[in-house]
Order: C-alpha cells, then sequence, then structure tokens
C-alpha cells in the first residue's frame, strides 16, 4: 500500500491474531493499491474508524441453503415486512452470490453490541414466525433447505462487502443495490455484472439517501419484543 494510506488498528476479539490493521478511506489511489494486490471484492465494518464501536447500519445476511436466490429474495421480503412493522426503513443489495444484504440506516449512538443484540431478537421472532422457510441454525446442516438469517455481521470486527463491489464468481457479478420493487424470486443476480454495468450506472441509484435516512434504534429495540 502506499506510504500515507489511512489505517486504522483494531483489537481482535475472537482470532488468534491479536489485532488486525483495516485500510480506511476509498481514495481512487486507496482502490488502486488494493486492486493491484489482489483484492477483489471489498468488505467494510459498520463503524467508521473514529468509532469503530458505532456502526452506520444493522446489516441482515441472507443466505438459501438451497442456494436459489429466489428463496433469498421471498426471505428478503419478510424481512422487510419485519422492518417495516418496527418502522425501520431498510435497503436491499445482491450480495454478488447467492443471497440478499438487508441494510437498516442507523442515527450513530448505539453500542456494537446492542446492535448485534437487536438483530437477533429480530431474526429469532422472524424465523419463529416463519419456520418452514427461515432459521437462525447456524449449522449449515441444521438449516434443511430454509434461508439462514445471520445477525453475526453486526458483531464488532465483522464485515460486509461493499455496495458495488465485483465479486470472484463466473460472469463477475456485482454486489447490487437494489429498488424494493426489484426484489422479486424471478430477478438473476448474475445479470448485474461487470460486463453490462456502465448500463445500470445510467439509473437512478436506489440507495441514494441511504445515509439520508438514518434512524434511531431505541423504538425498534422495545418493539421487537412484541413482534
Amino acid at each position: 500500500m502506499p506510504a500515507n494510506t489511512p489505517t486504522k488498528r483494531i483489537k481482535n476479539e475472537d482470532s488468534k491474531r491479536p489485532f488486525t490493521n483495516y485500510v480506511v478511506g476509498g481514495s481512487l489511489e486507496t482502490q488502486l493499491a488494493l486492486v493491484n494486490l489482489g483484492c477483489i471484492a471489498i468488505h467494510a465494518m459498520g463503524g467508521r474508524a473514529t468509532s469503530p464501536r458505532q456502526p452506520d447500519w444493522v446489516c441482515f445476511d441472507l443466505d438459501p441453503d438451497s442456494e436459489e436466490f429466489s428463496d433469498a429474495a421471498r426471505a428478503a421480503l419478510y424481512v422487510k415486512e419485519g422492518l417495516d412493522a418496527l418502522k425501520l426503513e431498510s435497503f436491499a443489495k445482491t450480495s454478488g452470490s447467492r443471497g440478499i444484504h438487508v441494510f437498516v440506516p442507523l442515527r450513530v449512538g448505539p453500542d456494537v453490541d446492542i446492535v448485534r443484540s437487536f438483530a437477533q431478537e429480530f431474526v429469532g421472532r422472524l424465523a419463529a414466525a416463519h419456520p418452514k422457510e427461515l432459521t437462525t441454525e447456524h449449522s449449515i446442516a441444521g438449516r434443511k433447505g430454509r434461508v439462514y438469517l445471520d445477525p453475526f455481521r453486526n458483531g464488532f470486527g465483522q464485515t460486509v462487502v461493499t455496495p458495488y463491489s465485483v465479486r470472484r464468481k463466473p460472469k463477475a457479478p456485482i454486489s447490487t443495490p437494489l429498488a424494493w420493487t426489484e426484489v422479486k424470486p424471478s430477478l438473476i443476480p448474475s445479470k448485474f455484472n461487470i460486463g453490462n454495468f456502465a448500463e445500470r450506472f445510467k439509473k437512478a441509484d436506489p440507495w441514494s439517501d441511504f445515509f439520508r435516512s438514518r434512524q434511531p434504534l431505541e423504538k425498534a429495540i422495545q418493539a421487537v419484543k412484541k413482534l
């Protein structure tokens, strides 16, 4: 990396390595240096370098055990329905693989442990409401064809692939922000790829209001217990 590349040292909670040095920011020089090192997909933590324990979002990673994107899309609509009931605005994107990521932009304040706890409570109640389709079973063997609702991207030091990252998959698919009207079982995520994405950029960005949609989490933390 260039000598002036900003980094942030983060202490690891569950790792043999005592800490990790993370690259900070996304300047063109930084991005080119990462590419030169062989980095394809960019992953980001939920918090900023100045306040790493205070996330900018809640993230739900939906992983279909069937490996069918259609199942992830149906699960995402359940997630949106649950978040709507909590009066939380949400944003969806393809993972660039077989799943979907659902984000809730936050007004910075709650500690990462509170955010993770909320995410766990939310997916637990949602899976209980739709036990044939959704699960919080961490063991792959226990998922039995259901979509895994992963809340652990919200743990401290955890990362998630950023919007517009290219993935190391056939056709070089891109993790693509979606309008909720696009989240359908018939959607083929690989159609968003590096070969044709210039056309996608001609359209309005469905996430253009993401950081203007920051929300407090306190009321939702109380309301989720009633779902």
